[in-house]
């Protein structure tokens, strides 16, 4: 209907003038859900200068110009909203009307959680690691075959400080002295350290260790974190189809190439970056490979190359980035926390310069606060006061998780109020949404037969009928935004309405499912069916099974 209704808005504005040319896409209709109406649009307001105009002027023309028998009436409201009011005995039409869903089978790959491999995984990786899944499942809700990817960086500084604080440990439990500093603390820690000491005993005999030794060491430590991460991501349901490390990237070498093409281009020089403020260490006299990120809106150019030669973390980030391209797929997704921003432009900047075609795109998304007794908490991964991330899913339950961490827009900060989620009353959406669809399937499963009589359309039937009818629009619109949030609401939404419906039944006996005898008329067994498959469609998205009782 929806669909329906901006065709005939579009063939009005082309009587009104055949010279101007609007788009399908760029008309807007919404649902109504109170007495003004059925169906609104904002079309003379948003076209008015288009066509010369004022807004109630070309509002009352294309009222004048729109021809449809499903509507009792069609009027302006306010400064130039068209507000449409369906015939009774079309409600049930939107149920049964077929829309053809859009599907795209291109491939797409997804990379989110990436967490760097120095701990457990926490609350912080908890949001991006059900955001990208979700997104996963409505990207393939759409017919792409998509690839969800984990990549992780197993090289650089932060590396060097996590093995040095196990080597720590180690050294400060057993009486070595061993030359290490400690970086990381926590629980964590001092188990990961006591079980590379138990893999090699051997190794500690002597004083000092070679690197062979601590790579040995470090990589042990690595592969133990990495599965973990991937057992507590399976329990939550997340499962990856490619893990990357960074040093597997280094090995293919990349990067040569790359700067040759960057070089043919002219966006990339050999010099020093300008120190620090405040800078007071020795400056360095050797030159270093330069991205001209400043070209294109960054606030200084990035060094390709370190002092030594080698690369820094955004060439082999460059470089991993041309090898998911090289891998042939239609669109790149990355799920990135919010103090990633400033990184994507140079990022962005690389990759649009080596493949001006390439489909690469961000969503990020801000931290989370843990809130107990109405008091956030504080964490630190350095300190060792961290929540781990399977602590909260066992505290919270699967699907309270997957809901949550989808509930509020990812660019917005989010309390997590750990109360208010263990909560079974109305007050818990992903409750009361699970709730609604208990109570469809009590009432199926209570049928004596099914008889053709008609149910009366009350206010609250109309609502849920329309509700059930903008899925389609609300689910496509969360496709094309990247924004998942958008179904969680939804379903919150839709459930309400039917228990709107269910309670309304108390005062208005002719608005029950049932009659007397166990009864269902047609009209109300097809919006029963309809509704748990716009259900079982949304939390299937997120990831979340409906309950048939609770």
């Amino acid at each position: 209907m929806l669909d329906q209704i901006k065709l005939s808005l579009k063939n009005c504005l082309s009587k009104i003038d055949a010279s101007v040319n609007v788009s399908i896409d760029e008309i807007e209709v919404s649902l109504l859900f109170d007495e003004k109406g059925d169906f609104t649009t904002n079309i003379a307001l948003k076209f008015s200068k288009l066509y010369k105009q004022k807004p109630a002027d070309l509002a009352k023309s294309i009222i004048e110009n729109f021809s449809s028998e499903e509507f009792s009436k069609i009027e302006m409201a306010g400064p130039g909203f068209i507000n449409f009011f369906l015939k009774d005995q079309f409600f049930f039409n939107l149920l049964n009307s077929q829309q053809n869903r859009f599907q795209d089978q291109s491939s797409v790959n997804i990379e989110f959680v990436s967490a760097n491999p120095t701990g457990p995984l926490h609350l912080a990786h908890g949001r991006g690691a059900i955001v990208g899944d979700v997104l996963s499942n409505l990207y393939q809700f759409y017919g792409h075959n998509v690839t969800r990817e984990y990549y992780v960086n197993n090289t650089g500084n932060q590396i060097n400080e996590f093995l040095s604080s196990i080597l720590f440990q180690i050294s400060s439990k057993h009486n070595f002295n061993l030359p290490y500093q400690q970086f990381y603390k926590g629980d964590y820690i001092q188990e990961l350290a006591e079980k590379c000491f138990e893999n090699f005993k051997n190794i500690f005999e002597i004083t000092k260790l070679s690197k062979d030794e601590e790579l040995k060491i470090v990589n042990f430590a690595i592969e133990n974190l990495v599965n973990q991460s991937l057992k507590t991501l399976k329990d939550s349901g997340i499962n990856f189809d490619q893990i990357t490390y960074e040093t597997s990237i280094v090995e293919k070498k990349l990067l040569p190439e790359i700067i040759k093409e960057l070089e043919k281009k002219g966006l990339v020089y050999n010099g020093q970056l300008h120190d620090p403020k405040d800078f007071q260490g020795t400056k360095k006299d050797n030159e270093i490979t330069i991205f001209k990120s400043t070209n294109f809106g960054d606030d200084e150019d990035r060094a390709i190359t370190k002092n030594d030669g080698t690369p820094t973390y955004f060439a082999n980030d460059i470089a991993y980035h041309v090898d998911k391209y090289q891998r042939q797929y239609s669109k790149l997704i990355n799920i990135w926390g919010a103090d990633h921003l400033g990184y994507l432009k140079r990022l962005s900047s690389a990759l649009v310069s080596l493949y001006p075609e390439i489909n690469f795109s961000v969503v990020f998304c801000q931290i989370v606060n843990l809130k107990r007794d109405n008091t956030i908490q504080k964490m630190s991964k350095r300190e060792g006061n961290i929540f781990e991330l399977d602590e909260l899913v066992k505290e919270i339950g699967i699907e309270n998780y997957r809901y949550f961490m989808c509930y509020r827009k990812n660019d917005t900060h989010m309390d997590l109020d750990i109360d208010l989620i263990k909560k079974e009353n109305k007050e818990n959406p992903i409750y009361y949404i699970q709730y609604s669809f208990a109570r469809s399937q009590s009432v199926l499963e209570r049928v004596n037969k099914v008889i053709s009589s008609n149910m009366e359309l009350s206010f609250e039937l109309k609502n849920l009928i329309k509700k059930i009818h903008e899925w389609d629009s609300v689910a496509l619109n969360s496709y094309k935004r990247n924004e998942v949030h958008l179904i969680a609401h939804y379903l919150e939404s839709v459930a309400s309405m039917f228990h709107s419906l269910w309670s309304s039944a108390k005062s208005n006996p002719n608005s029950r499912f049932l009659d007397d005898e166990n009864n269902l008329t047609e009209n109300a067994q097809s919006l029963l069916k309809k509704y748990q498959s716009v259900i079982s469609e949304g939390l299937g998205i997120l990831g979340i099974k409906p309950k048939l009782k609770m």
